[in-house]
């Protein structure tokens, strides 16, 4: 009985979450970046392209991170830069929160904390390491390798890697993953990003691919039909592509480094109007529309 208690409670706070996000305006979620520095400078990145924030120190780090809790916010999602090179405050995260995830290119490793890891991974070891520097395919997949649970890995679709997805879900099948979801890559309001971003109308196309691909790789791949529509400009897209539109805006609050708040994980530049989030469209699938298996995803997702 007293062994059943914990995992019983973790559904609860699972539930719990859901029914916020779907029903209350409760700001539940919060998004951090805790720390400024990171060991990768990837091409499609916006962190190293914007001036960014000193970071708090550890103490400091902390005492935020629990008075965001004393708040209400119980889901957290842990970026950087690299949250990795911080260990201590990924640790002090998982503690802290009863949601945590977190993004991590991999380098690093996997702390043996009680969090979900999400592992950036763009394509095969070419096109990967084209985008984020020679060697980091090799050494984020043997980190994964030991990891201490699976992760999540997510992939930023570019110019870059648009062409590499099949061949990319064939070896990501052979590891040991939770799951892969895609995201396109959001470009800013300023400066040329032709080499980066796939215009809207090509992304249709790129939609009925991971969708076919899905038939195939259905043990992995974390898209559904409805989940796709809204990123489709003949679908839902037009319905929250704006800051005031922003349905996670709703429920999630941004924070830089040093503690001050920011309007988007993506940057204070990001282009709403081209937003290619993976969140979103998670997060209207099941909670607007009721799809179980985007319900699913996040059932397994959330810690």
């Amino acid at each position: 009985l007293f062994s059943r208690r914990p995992i019983k409670m973790k559904i609860y706070k699972k539930a719990r979450l859901l029914y916020s996000w779907a029903f209350t305006n409760t700001k539940t979620t919060a998004a951090i970046d805790i720390t400024n520095s990171c060991n990768l400078k990837c091409s499609h990145c916006y962190w190293w392209k914007e001036e960014r924030p000193a970071e708090l120190g550890d103490n400091a780090m902390v005492a935020f991170m629990k008075g965001l809790r004393a708040m209400g916010m119980t889901a957290a999602i842990i970026y950087g830069g690299e949250p990795m090179l911080r260990p201590r405050m990924c640790e002090a995260a998982s503690r802290i929160f009863d949601h945590p995830l977190i993004f991590t290119n991999g380098t690093q490793g996997f702390a043996p904390i009680d969090a979900q890891w999400i592992l950036s991974l763009d394509g095969t070891r070419k096109v990967h390491d084209s985008i984020r520097g020679n060697g980091a395919f090799d050494c984020s997949v043997e980190n994964l390798r030991k990891a201490p649970r699976k992760p999540v890995v997510h992939t930023t679709i570019t110019r870059q890697n648009q062409h590499n997805l099949e061949e990319f879900l064939d070896e990501l099948s052979t590891m040991p993953v939770k799951g892969v979801g895609f995201s396109f890559y959001t470009p800013h309001i300023t400066g040329d990003e032709s080499s980066l971003f796939i215009p809207l109308a090509e992304r249709e196309r790129i939609l009925d691919e991971l969708l076919r691909l899905r038939k195939k790789y259905w043990r992995i791949m974390g898209l559904t039909g409805t989940m796709a529509n809204q990123l489709r400009r003949s679908g839902e897209f037009s319905e929250w592509n704006s800051i005031e539109k922003c349905p996670v805006s709703k429920v999630c609050n941004c924070y830089n480094s040093d503690g001050t708040q920011k309007p988007c994980t993506y940057g204070n530049k990001a282009d709403c109007s081209r937003c290619g989030c993976a969140s979103i469209p998670l997060y209207l699938a099941a909670i607007r529309h009721l799809d179980p298996l985007a319900l699913f995803m996040i059932y397994r997702m959330v810690n």
